[in-house]
């Protein structure tokens, strides 16, 4: 963890409430994971700093990549920094992704689709096979197809109103693959009601499956406890033990 006074590279709406904003950030790039994120000040818009997942970090050029829905002064305040600006941040947080396997298949909801695409960046540079499922209610709040396709990834697409791909969630999605290789692990973010289906998808067919929790940050370094979910071995943190976690690891029936 480390703390840095980075400068706005960019700042682009991706569609009608989600933008991506890259940083010029090398000591923080250089340490960063993917399934990480770090705690974005908000210049006194809120009295906390915003916890975003990294969405991609360039070791090479030293930048960080955040994609976030503007949902608040928080987050309205950093989709208004122009190039050039200065922005304090803390990072990286948090506990990412283990990529140790041959084949993996991402699932990302909505807002969990970023921290999936660095998972993704990094899986290709390790010469992994990568399969990418990804969903939203409407085609328009799709995110990053572009930037996959970058990776020469042509995700997999399900819509809860059949805008576009498979109609329905990505479990629906998955249930249409016939036989599953039991050597895939599946990685996934994305709102709680998806992660719980994927868990039981998972579990029947005999699957490993991590978690990219998400959960409201007041501190985002273990101090306030106020970010914790039930697991096997009692209340873990979100923002210190994971935010990833084995699906197996979560009691899923005490979560609401």
């Amino acid at each position: 963890m480390d703390r840095e006074i980075t400068k706005v590279l960019e700042n682009r709406a991706l569609n009608h409430d989600h933008r991506m904003l890259v940083v010029k950030a090398p000591k923080l790039a250089a340490q960063s994971r993917p399934g990480q994120f770090a705690e974005l000040a908000t210049s006194g818009a809120t009295l906390l700093r915003k916890p975003i997942s990294i969405a991609m970090a360039d070791k090479e050029k030293g930048t960080l990549t955040f994609v976030f829905r503007m949902i608040g002064k928080g987050t309205e305040y950093l989709g208004s920094l122009e190039p050039s600006s200065e922005l304090d941040i803390i990072g990286p947080l948090g506990n990412g992704f283990d990529t140790d396997c041959e084949s993996a298949l991402l699932i990302g909801g909505g807002v969990g689709t970023p921290p999936l695409l660095y998972l993704a960046s990094q899986l290709k540079k390790e010469g992994k096979k990568v399969s990418v499922v990804l969903g939203a209610r409407d085609k328009g709040d799709l995110l990053l197809l572009d930037e996959f396709s970058k990776l020469g990834i042509e995700p997999t697409v399900a819509t809860d109103n059949g805008s576009k791909g498979v109609k329905g969630t990505v479990v629906t999605a998955l249930e249409e693959k016939a036989a599953w290789d039991t050597d895939t692990k599946l990685y996934a973010c994305g709102p709680l009601p998806m992660l719980k289906a994927l868990a039981v998808f998972a579990e029947q067919k005999g699957l490993v499956l991590e978690v990219c929790m998400e959960a409201y940050m007041g501190c985002g370094m273990g101090v306030c406890v106020g970010c914790t979910v039930p697991t096997a071995e009692g209340m873990k943190r979100v923002c210190k033990e994971g935010p990833v976690f084995n699906a197996k690891e979560i009691v899923w029936n005490k979560i609401r």
